[in-house]
């Protein structure tokens, strides 16, 4: 920005100020932009390695059920040491479940980073337009004032979208099982 050449100490104090903001707002977007990279990577990771427990673990479930009912049919002694691999199982089960909660709050971590790189983005953009005396210090604290009411405006909004979902008790805990 450096456009106060001859302005007034205090002009120049304010022109600085508002590049010292828009530098602020511009490498916490940056910031944002990788936590959301690197949580969508996490997101994936997580899901594939799920997929393939799951996976595992229902299978190796079904073909002892498969075989606990043949040794039933032939009368074997077997069923008990079954039944206690199968309660391993479908416990080790459960607790994949408790991935999907985690994707959901990865999720949920995801919209937010993505609400406030949106509120950032305008913050940056409200410093673009030219300032039309360089030497005053109005036009810049004006520009400081109204980058800083945006990026509150994104945080409150943020602090508002998660206070309200933990107000709707119908998902509140939710997790779909499979």
């Amino acid at each position: 920005m450096n456009r106060a050449g001859n302005g007034s100490p205090e002009a120049k104090d304010a022109e600085q100020a508002a590049d010292l903001l828009v530098t602020v707002a511009s490498t916490l977007n940056e910031r944002l932009a990788l936590t959301a990279d690197e949580l969508a990577r996490s997101q994936t990771m997580l899901r594939e390695a799920s997929n393939e427990l799951m996976t595992a673990f229902r299978g190796a479930a079904d073909r002892i059920v498969a075989a606990q009912r043949e040794d039933l049919d032939t009368a074997g002694g077997k069923a008990d040491e079954y039944g206690v691999v199968l309660d391993h199982l479908y416990r080790a089960v459960q607790h994949l479940q408790s991935h999907d909660l985690v994707n959901q709050l990865i999720d949920a971590q995801k919209m937010r980073v993505d609400k406030m790189r949106e509120k950032l983005g305008e913050a940056i953009s409200l410093a673009t337009p030219p300032v039309r005396d360089p030497g005053g210090t109005e036009q810049w604290i004006e520009r400081s004032r109204a980058m800083l009411d945006c990026i509150v405006a994104g945080i409150q909004q943020i602090d508002d979208d998660a206070k309200g979902a933990r107000t709707d008790k119908r998902s509140a805990g939710s997790v779909d099982l499979f």
